[in-house]
C-alpha cells in the first residue's frame, strides 16, 4: 500500500487529475482554494499550476486569534469533507502544503499522495462522525469497530478508547488541539502496539487496507492544527457538510 501511494507521486499526470478533482469537489467553498492546472504546460514529469501568494505556515502562526480560528476551520473542512463526502483524502498534511490568505482562505498544494477510503468504509466513517456529534457511544464504538474490522476482545476495547480520544475535537467542541494532546495520541498508539507485541493481546487483527494512511493523516493533521494554538468549534464546522455526507449513505445501523 505504501509502495503504491508513493510511486503514484511520481506521475504528475495523475496528480493533475486529482488536483482538478479536489478543485471541483470544493468549488462551492470560497475559503478552500485549489490552484488551477495548466494542462497545456503539464505532462507526466512536469506539473504547472496557478501561482499563488500568501502567508507561510510560520507567518500564519503569528496572526490574530480570529484569523487562526478561521484557518483551522477551513483546514478541517477540507480534510473531513473530502473524506466523508467523497471517500478520498490527501494523505500528506504538512505545513508546506498550505498557503494562508485573508478571511480564512487557504490554498492547498500537492495532491500526489491521495488515499481512497472505499465506499463501505466511507459510509461507516460518516456514521462514526454522526455518532460522535450525537454523543452516542454505543454507535460510535460499533462503527469504529466496523471501520477497523476488529473482532472483539481486549484489542477492540483498546481501539475504541483510542478512537474516542482522537474524536475529542468533536465530543468536546469547542476544542483546542494542543501539541501535548497531539503527542498523547501518538504515545497512546505506540503503547497499544507495544502491548500487543508483548502480550499477543486477545482479539488482535491486522490493520485493514487504507487505515495506515488514515493514521498518517491523523498524526500529521493534528500536528498542524496544534501549532495554530486556537480553540475552534469543530462540531459546528463539521455540521456544514455532515448532512451532505449522510445524504449519500444508506440509513440504519448495521445496514
Amino acid at each position: 500500500e505504501m509502495r503504491e501511494r508513493f510511486r503514484e507521486e511520481l506521475d504528475y499526470t495523475l496528480e493533475a487529475s486529482r488536483q482538478n478533482h479536489f478543485k471541483a469537489l470544493h468549488k462551492h467553498d470560497s475559503a478552500i482554494h485549489i490552484p488551477t492546472i495548466y494542462d497545456e504546460l503539464s505532462s507526466q514529469r512536469v506539473l504547472t499550476s496557478e501561482f499563488v501568494e500568501g502567508k507561510s505556515f510560520n507567518e500564519a502562526r503569528q496572526a490574530s486569534q480570529e484569523e487562526r480560528r478561521l484557518w483551522a476551520s477551513t483546514l478541517w473542512r477540507f480534510v473531513y469533507r473530502s473524506l466523508l463526502v467523497d471517500g478520498l483524502f490527501n494523505a500528506d498534511p504538512h505545513p508546506g502544503n498550505y498557503i494562508f490568505r485573508p478571511d480564512g482562505r487557504v490554498t492547498f498544494l500537492d495532491f500526489g499522495c491521495i488515499q481512497p477510503l472505499g465506499e463501505e468504509r466511507r459510509i461507516d466513517a460518516v456514521r462514526l462522525h454522526a455518532a460522535a456529534h450525537e454523543g452516542d457511544m454505543e454507535s460510535f464504538k460499533f462503527y469504529g469497530s466496523r471501520m477497523l474490522e476488529t473482532d472483539g476482545g481486549d484489542y477492540e476495547e483498546m481501539v475504541a478508547r483510542y478512537l474516542r480520544n482522537c474524536f475529542k475535537p468533536i465530543f468536546e467542541s469547542p476544542f483546542t488541539i494542543t501539541q501535548d494532546y497531539s503527542a498523547s495520541l501518538v504515545k497512546e498508539f505506540k503503547g497499544m502496539v507495544t502491548t500487543l507485541l508483548k502480550t499477543r493481546n486477545d482479539g488482535f487483527v491486522p490493520m485493514p487496507p487504507g487505515i495506515l494512511f488514515i493514521n498518517r493523516l491523523q498524526f500529521g493533521f493534528y500536528s498542524v492544527l496544534a501549532r495554530l494554538e486556537v480553540a475552534v468549534d469543530y462540531a459546528a464546522t463539521e455540521k456544514t457538510y455532515l448532512q451532505e455526507a449522510q445524504s449519500r449513505s444508506p440509513s440504519g445501523k448495521g445496514a
